[in-house]
């Protein structure tokens, strides 16, 4: 028994190994305060809004990244609000155009390649954390490679209806037309589509991305320890059986 817990002992660490490749990036803080932005995820038929696209700015990422999940904070508006009701379909692609360029007049333009969906249904319920409260969307995992691009995001909305009230999420302080604080530069900004067209002067919502590395293949030193604890099964299965 107790050699049979010590190769399950070190299968378990394999694994856990494998999940603390896992991190997370947060781009757009510090927010604006005491005010935050309801569009997409809680207002979007206020512009009668059918797309929302946000550009991140290549050079704020680490490097090649596997995405995995996203989140949205909702710390400055706290109203008791909930994700607007809908279909909400999110997409990853690459993008020639920078925070404070995107083209307002056709959502389509902004795409250059590498489209690819990630996320498609209704908006997860809000998921309390400190003093406030978290949009975590997790989806298909998109491989992303800060060389070949900017990251654009597209969300595009079907059948929506407002939260009541809307559901603010905060908003980044430093966009294109916006003050910027001391040591903080512009990394994205965003557009809406809709009965009305418009955006590029603020640094979009606050988004955090929860990611692996490259194509969340594991390195050598994770592999050894899978490896080693498969070995450990296999030779334990010899000796019970």
């Amino acid at each position: 028994m107790i050699k049979r817990a010590a190769y399950r002992g070190v299968l378990c660490l394999a694994f856990a190994t494998l999940s603390l490749q896992a991190d997370s990036l947060i781009l757009g803080d510090p927010p604006m305060q005491g005010t935050g932005n309801c569009d997409p995820f809680g207002c979007p038929t206020f512009f009668g809004l059918g797309t929302y696209q946000q550009v991140y700015l290549s050079s704020a990422f680490p490097d090649t990244i596997s995405i995995q999940g996203l989140t949205f904070f909702e710390a400055q508006v706290l109203n008791g609000a909930a994700p607007a009701s809908g279909s909400f379909t999110l997409s990853f692609s690459y993008t020639s155009f920078a925070p404070g360029d995107l083209n307002l007049a056709n959502p389509e333009a902004n795409v250059s390649w590498g489209y690819e969906e990630f996320f498609s249904g209704t908006l997860p319920s809000l998921t309390p954390k400190g003093t406030g409260d978290e949009l975590i969307i997790n989806g298909t995992p998109f491989v992303y490679d800060p060389a070949d691009g900017n990251l654009l995001l597209t969300v595009t909305v079907n059948g929506a209806s407002n939260s009541t009230p809307p559901l603010y999420l905060n908003e980044a302080q430093c966009g294109p037309q916006t003050t910027c604080p001391n040591g903080v530069s512009v990394v994205s900004s965003s557009a809406y589509f809709g009965t009305t067209n418009g955006g590029n002067q603020s640094g979009g919502l606050v988004t955090g991305f929860d990611y692996a590395p490259g194509s969340a293949v594991p390195e050598p030193g994770s592999w050894s320890l899978v490896l080693a604890g498969m070995a450990a099964i296999g030779w334990s299965k010899r000796r019970w059986f």
